[in-house]
This record gives structure tokens, sequence and C-alpha cells, in this order.
């Protein structure tokens, strides 16, 4: 039975930590398991609006399309489902098995990152990550694809980014399953940095990319048809989705403290999971949608003869409009030069705006 002296005195009840700041390291462990819930439910949300809306829309007509989304949109799912029991058990394995290791929780987490059940993690965590550069890759051929360059050239670094992220996970997972290393250690080279760095900077660079892109098309859409058509596709919201700006954050968040060795980077560490299955499931939740930029975005800006309706303010109303002689309301801020009347009637832009387009 405990003493009793020992409840009324809270000084007591606090640990002797073995080094400096181990109940803070604890601690850090312990929020990253919580926040990893967090987002984890965030991303099942998202994954069962991506699910319902793609088997919806799933046809005899267009299956073939569909399909490839919905298992893509299923292994991101799984392989944060498989890395959060993953983390989980590893925190049961840390917090309540074997919480008198030496060192406390915080050293098993970083002494025990190969075994078995952590290792499964590591193992999942890498495979989500190359899918969701993978479609990184993919939206920056799709939003390029009209480019004046030749597409090889534009293709060019993310491809060799994406090349070099696959070949370090791959270092990364030898590294991370041999007896007794971690991210930390290694008994040869330490693939960690090299490996986050590079997935990091494919990230980056396809969002600064990505954002140039939609902010030139956005000017040349305004230029033409005024401040109030194409912002569908413009805001700053669409920005950070389409470009998976989600995953670059999250990641600076961990790369900084892990270089400097900091405690917090164990906060983040466990985030970066949903984090990056999250970012791709938004951009098909918007293909889904309808509302992702796709290789027919630039014919339904340039155009009204698409079957689908553009929903960028008045421009759908163009061809009814033009068909029963009416004005359209704000084609005085349309220069007329850019207009003109194909063989059905149809309001179009002058083809010296699409040839305008780098």
């Amino acid at each position: 039975m405990a003493d009793p002296a020992s409840t009324s005195d809270p000084a007591s009840w606090r640990p002797v930590e073995e080094f400096p700041g181990q109940l803070f390291a604890e601690r850090t462990w312990l929020e990253g398991a919580i926040l990893l819930g967090v987002a984890y439910g965030a991303e099942l949300v998202i994954f069962a609006m991506c699910l319902m809306l793609l088997v919806r829309q799933t046809t005899r007509a267009n299956w073939k399309m569909q399909v490839p989304l919905i298992a893509y949109v299923w292994v991101l799912f799984l392989c944060s489902t498989v890395f959060i029991a993953a983390n989980s058990n590893m925190a049961r394995l840390s917090f309540v098995d074997n919480r008198n290791f030496p060192g406390g929780p915080s050293a098993f987490e970083q002494a025990m990152f190969s075994i078995p059940v952590d290792n499964m993690g590591n193992v999942v965590f890498t495979i989500a990550n190359w899918f969701a550069d993978g479609l990184l890759v993919w939206r920056w051929f799709i939003i390029y694809k009209n480019c004046r360059l030749p597409i090889w050239i534009i293709m060019f670094v993310p491809c060799g980014a994406f090349l070099a992220s696959f070949i370090l996970g791959v270092l990364f997972l030898v590294q991370v399953s041999a007896p007794s290393a971690s991210l930390w250690a290694s008994s040869t080279v330490n693939f960690t940095l090299p490996y986050f760095s590079t997935s990091l900077a494919l990230n980056i660079v396809s969002t600064f990319a990505i954002v140039a892109r939609l902010l030139y098309f956005r000017y040349r859409i305004t230029s033409s048809l005024g401040a109030g058509y194409g912002s569908q596709y413009t805001t700053i919201a669409a920005m950070l989705v389409e470009s998976a700006a989600i995953y670059s954050i999250s990641s600076l968040l961990f790369l900084v403290p892990f270089i400097v060795n900091h405690p917090i980077q164990n906060v983040f560490l466990g985030v970066l999971s949903p984090a990056q299955a999250i970012a791709p499931l938004l951009i098909i939740l918007r293909v889904a949608q309808g509302r992702a930029w796709n290789r027919y975005t630039v014919d339904n800006i340039l155009s009204t003869n698409h079957p689908v309706p553009v929903h960028m303010g008045d421009l759908t109303t163009f061809t009814a409009a033009q068909r029963s002689g009416t004005t359209l309301k704000g084609s005085r801020d349309i220069p007329h030069d850019h207009l003109h009347d194909d063989s059905e009637g149809n309001l179009q832009f002058n083809k010296s705006f699409e040839r305008s387009e780098v």
C-alpha cells in the first residue's frame, strides 16, 4: 500500500530524470502520438469523401479512369492505417510495457526503432511517400502540359527528383531495418536527412512551379475577361491544395528540429504520415468534384464549346446570350479583338490569346 504522505506531496509524484530534458523528450513523443490520431481522423473524413464521390461517378464509360483513382486513395488510406496502428503499438510498448527501460520511454522509442512493429510503420510510411510524390509529378505534368516548351524539358526536374527520392527511400528502409539502427543512428551512412530533404525539395519546387503557373493563368484570364473570371482555379486555397504545400510545411516542421537535434521533432515525426496522405487526397477530392486543374481547363477557359459548363462567373452565359442576341453582363470588360463567332454561333476567344500562352 502506498505511503499516505506521498499523496499529499505533489512534488514527490514527479519522476527523477536520468538525464536533462528526459521528461520533455517523453512529452514530445506522447504529444506526437496524440496529434497523429487527430490528423488521421481528418484523413479518414477526406478519404470517405473521395471514395464516395469516385464510386458514385464510376460508370461503364469511365471506369478505366476511375478505378486507378479509387485504388490510389485506398492505398494511401491503408498505409496511414497501418502506420497509426504501428505507432500506437509502439507508444504502448514504450510508455506502458517497458516504461522502466534505461532512459525512459523516449530512449526506448529511439533504441527500438528497428523492431518489427515499428519497422512496419517505416515501410508503409515510405510507400505512401512515393505515392504522394508520384501524384505531385503527375499534377506538374497536367498543369504544364500545354506549355510552349517541350514537355520533356519541363518534366526533367520533377522526374529526376522523384527518382532520387525513390532510391534514397530504399536506402533509408535498409538503414532503419538494421538492428539497433534508427533515424538518428546508423552503422554506416545515415540516409535520413538526404531522403527527407529530397522529398521536401520536390514538394517545395513543385509548390512554387504550380503556383507560378496558376498565377500566370489568372493574369491571362483577368487581363481578357476581368477580375471576376477564373477565380475557381486561382484562389489561395486552390493553390495550396493543388501544390501539396501541406506536406511541404509538415516536412519543414520536422526537418528543422531534426537537423539541430531538438526533441520537438518527435511531435511532427508522426504527423508526417497523415500529412503526406492528406495532400494528395485533397487533390483527388478536387478532381472528383471537377474543381482541379486538368487537361481540359485551358480549353474550358478559352472556349464555351465544351459540353461541361465552366462555372466561372458569367462565362457559362456566353453561348446562350450570344445566340439570343442579348448583351452579356460584363461584356464591356472583354477586349473585342479577343472574341469572334464560330460556325455554330458560339462566342470564343481569338486564337491570338491561345498563342500568347507560354
